[in-house]
């Protein structure tokens, strides 16, 4: 039992408590973020973090329990600095707000303490239709440290000071199901356990933080990651418990389980003391380095449950969570492609967060159809539409020269448009039709209203964006990436391929824009991103027996379209955005190219072809 608990090589055992693991450590100048910090041991460790002058954040999910708790710590430890926000891991929802209300508080952030939890429940799912105890224990934790990754990293470069991410997990992680980690049977009511699916929460926990210490010591940044057993404590974990079962424990809890000081102790240990310097991966129990269970060392399994979790945290996110309280009244957009797709939802939401939409439509009466809909949903939104064929590039100067003709400003360029793995064809300006289409079409467009938003810009004194929507799919262009002279080749033409060929040139386009505009001291700037596998018109040509194998299972493995639309969402409008250009996006954050993106002298060398092809059909020359 613990109270036979001997000192290991730190010289703290079972019976320690957080206060005198933190004895005589100066924690002035550090932000810590607790979740959970409103029961348990979470109190505690905001308590002794904060009497060690620690600036503690208090993540809670009922704010008036938290205020409650602040209250008390203050009058133990007068002088503690101390905020209450709302959190629920169980909803993605409220911890993509809890990081957008904490960034724009703009405090740094030094200590990210996973250590909320539920315990056994009966079986439910989340607000996201997830497994409760996964998607709280585990998923919410996981989302909460990806999103606020970036300001760790940012305080640890400007501080100077070693950041820490601590998972707390449980020796339950030894008890989760005999394959460890359903995947694929997260939600199976049927085989539930609700033992073994905190069991399999908490080794989530702990792979997790593997996982994450392994990528943050091959990037070289100064952030530790570490999972640890708190011990068996008697709080209000327990509340799912059969109450006869609960009673009896609670009889014998004070002679078996640690006190709640003795509980906080290792989160507080691994947290803040000295000691635990440059340790990243470990497993800690008792305030010293364990052995966890076997399976915990799988780094392919760590690996898969880091993909798996993102990918679900990135279905779920939606395009007004992105550009929740963002207020975009006085900026003027163009979206071109905005009749259909994420198109429409790009529109809606924009127009939703009071920007000034132009659609730009091939059809204007679909256009119109769209803009009526939008109203209904969106009272007093304010749409214009107006008609663009990108393939023509006739089309592209009419509608620029109109554009201008009616005075309008131009604070976004949304460039969404495109096709998909069409069969061979030409252009009106004879020019292969998803280059013509996809690329050249969109690279006149920019050029031709770049002016107007430099215009706007200045007169504005804010920051224009123009976003360039490429694909995945850049990945897989030709073998020479851009066949310059080879673009109109029909005999060698692969329509995916070809795509391909046109979104890499989205890419480079917003790469050489940027670096244009950089060079220029313009504040306009240029990003390129992928919206996601979505199942929208965009795949009209493709096989209508593989289109509709695809359509039948699409709900199930591919994003919705408000989904799809939210990385677009989150580039043109999201504060944390602001200054960022030349860089890739996917799943609403930034994401790493294929590496021949960064050949800065292929994307100047596609610029001058697409400035040549668009300047041979102009009937004199543009610079």
């Amino acid at each position: 039992m613990w109270f036979f608990g001997s000192k290991g090589a730190s010289g703290f055992s079972s019976r320690s408590t957080a206060e005198e693991v933190t004895h005589g450590v100066d924690g002035t100048g550090l932000t810590a973020i607790i979740t959970g910090a409103s029961s348990g041991i979470g109190v505690e460790t905001a308590r002794v973090l904060a009497l060690r002058g620690v600036h503690v954040v208090m993540a809670v999910r009922n704010t008036s329990s938290g205020a409650k708790v602040k209250e008390d710590i203050v009058k133990q430890v007068p002088g503690a600095k101390l905020d209450v926000m709302e959190l629920d891991l169980s909803s993605m929802e409220s911890v993509r707000k809890f990081v957008s209300e904490y960034k724009s508080a703009g405090l740094p952030l030094n200590l990210l303490i996973n250590n909320a939890g539920i315990m056994a429940c009966p079986f439910m799912l989340s607000k996201d239709n997830i497994e409760l105890q996964f998607a709280t224990n585990h998923v919410g934790h996981f989302l909460l440290t990806k999103l606020l990754l970036d300001t760790m990293k940012n305080t640890s470069r400007e501080s100077k000071r070693e950041g820490r991410i601590v998972n707390v997990s449980s020796e339950a992680h030894r008890y989760s199901y005999p394959e460890g980690v359903r995947f694929d049977m997260i939600n199976d009511k049927s085989s539930y356990s609700s033992i073994r699916a905190y069991g399999q929460s908490k080794l989530c926990n702990v792979l997790h933080a593997n996982e994450l210490a392994k990528q943050l010591k091959e990037d070289g940044v100064n952030i530790t990651a570490n999972s640890l057993h708190p011990g068996a404590i008697m709080t209000n974990l327990w509340g799912y418990f059969n109450s006869y079962l609960a009673g009896a424990v609670g009889a014998v809890a004070k002679y078996m389980v640690k006190s709640v000081p003795q509980g906080a102790a290792t989160t507080c240990y691994v947290a803040l003391n000295p000691q635990v310097a440059g340790v990243t991966g470990e497993y800690f129990s008792d305030c010293n380095i364990a052995k966890p269970l076997p399976l915990v060392k799988d780094t392919e399994l760590a690996k898969k449950v880091w993909d798996f979790s993102t990918k679900l945290t990135d279905s779920q996110s939606g395009e007004k969570e992105v550009t929740h309280g963002v207020d975009g009244t006085g900026l003027t957009a163009i979206v071109t492609g905005a009749s259909s797709g994420i198109g429409v939802e790009t529109a809606r939401v924009l127009s939703l967060r009071g920007v000034h939409v132009v659609m730009a439509v091939r059809n204007t009466d679909s256009g119109a159809k769209v803009k009526e809909d939008i109203v209904k949903q969106v009272p007093g939104a304010k749409l214009d539409v107006m008609e663009l064929d990108l393939s023509s590039m006739q089309s592209v100067r009419k509608f620029a020269s109109e554009y201008k003709s009616a005075g309008l400003p131009l604070n976004l360029l949304i460039n969404n448009a495109g096709i998909m793995a069409c069969p061979f064809m030409l252009s009106k300006d004879n020019i292969e039709l998803q280059f013509a289409t996809n690329h050249l079409g969109h690279f006149l467009l920019t050029k031709l209203l770049l002016d107007t938003m430099k215009n706007t810009s200045r007169e504005s004194k804010r920051e224009g964006r123009i976003v360039n929507l490429s694909s995945e799919a850049h990945r897989f262009s030709y073998p020479e990436g851009v066949r310059f002279d080879k673009i109109n080749d029909k005999s060698s033409y692969s329509s995916m391929r070809a795509y391909g060929q046109s979104k890499l040139c989205n890419v480079l386009h917003a790469n050489e824009l940027a670096k244009q505009l950089k060079e220029d001291g313009v504040n306009i700037t240029a990003n390129s991103l992928h919206p996601g596998a979505i199942m929208t018109n965009l795949g009209r040509y493709f096989n209508p027996y593989l289109a509709g194998a695809v359509g039948a299972v699409a709900k199930y493995i591919l994003k919705s379209v408000p989904q799809g639309a939210a990385t677009t969402c989150y580039v043109a409008l999201n504060p944390q955005v602001a200054g960022v250009t030349g860089e890739y996006f996917a799943d609403s954050n930034i994401a790493k190219p294929l590496p021949l993106v960064k050949d800065t002298e292929l994307a100047k060398k596609v610029w001058d072809f697409s400035t040549k092809l668009t300047d041979s059909q102009s009937g004199e020359s543009s610079s």
